[in-house]
């Protein structure tokens, strides 16, 4: 894609921000204490890990995929046999500009509620927030990208301090016209970048969940430069939140002789929540089965879908 652009500003900003490497690299002035590193899969087994809890993830990666947490007392061999297999598995839906498996970012492990953000920049580089998640942690580890949801809270709370970050940021690439898809922990009050998406917005449709909630399409306003009044669309929603539903394949499921029940699905999420719209997926060539996008006035309800088994929905 890089090739076919004229503007060396976007083409370096969308090659920094795919390489978490250069990433780090680039963040390290708004954060000089945070440490990272890089290495090859074969020299992870070799790390000299202190008192830092690590993470180790692809230098260029999705989906979560071959991201793993070490401290000292961790097997490196067994670890990187894990990432090694993993990597290779998930090759098959990734290509390696999206997914690298030979080179590996090294970082400390940052603790606390993990966030993110679709925003893009305009015209003269400032940040205009297209929507902010919270992305809790689901019951079983395998599904990880399960729920993302957003609120009136959510706003209320963060929109403030995500804007003069990426303001910041953008500054320091000098990025404009440039959408970008972002993902934080919050820490001692405080926001802490762990990954960033140029170029795109959140990946398997997690973007449509501003359409479906909010009546307005996140791609079509990055194209149209326009900005959203939030105060504006909350003021008729203060009590609802809204969420993306990843359904995925079930983690004791054998494809090759099952599939998922759609209809048993549905029925249990809408014994929850109000299902605003439903995706199916072709599941043999993605890891999961359907985007469901989801609304609530029930906080609990909706955050009982945390424990969804999905190995359940498969016949």
């Amino acid at each position: 894609m890089t090739d076919r652009l004229d503007d060396s500003t976007t083409v370096a900003g969308i090659r920094i921000l795919k390489d978490k490497y250069l990433c780090r690299e680039a963040l390290s002035g708004l954060f000089p204490d945070f440490y990272f590193a890089k290495c090859d899969l074969d020299a992870i087994k070799d790390l000299k890990i202190t008192d830092k809890k690590l993470v180790i993830k692809p230098r260029k990666g999705f989906f979560g995929t071959g991201v793993r947490f070490a401290d000292m007392n961790t097997d490196l061999i067994k670890l990187t046999t894990e990432i090694r297999a993993e990597v290779a598995a998930y090759s098959r839906f990734f290509p390696e500009s999206i997914l690298s498996a030979a080179e590996y970012v090294i970082e400390e492990l940052i603790q606390g509620e993990e966030y993110a953000v679709d925003m893009y920049f305009d015209a003269a580089g400032k940040a205009e927030i297209m929507n902010i998640y919270h992305h809790p942690v689901p019951l079983n580890p395998e599904y990880a990208h399960l729920m993302y949801y957003s609120n009136s809270k959510l706003f209320d709370e963060h929109l403030q301090a995500f804007t003069q970050f990426f303001d910041s940021f953008g500054a320091i690439l000098n990025l404009k016209n440039f959408p970008l898809h972002a993902e934080f922990k919050l820490i001692n009050g405080g926001f802490i970048p762990i990954e960033f998406n140029p170029m795109r917005y959140g990946g398997f449709g997690l973007a449509d969940l501003a359409f479906n909630s909010y009546g307005f399409h996140p791609i079509a306003a990055y194209y149209s430069g326009n900005a959203v009044d939030w105060s504006d669309v909350w003021s008729t929603r203060a009590e609802l939140s809204y969420a993306f539903i990843l359904a995925y394949n079930g983690k004791d499921v054998d494809l090759g002789s099952m599939q998922p029940d759609h209809v048993k699905f549905r029925a249990y999420l809408q014994e929850r929540v109000e299902i605003m719209d439903y995706v199916t997926l072709d599941f043999k060539h993605n890891p999961v089965f359907a985007i469901a996008y989801v609304k609530s006035s029930d906080g609990d309800k909706l955050n009982s879908l945390l424990a969804t088994e999905f190995s359940d929905f498969f016949v």
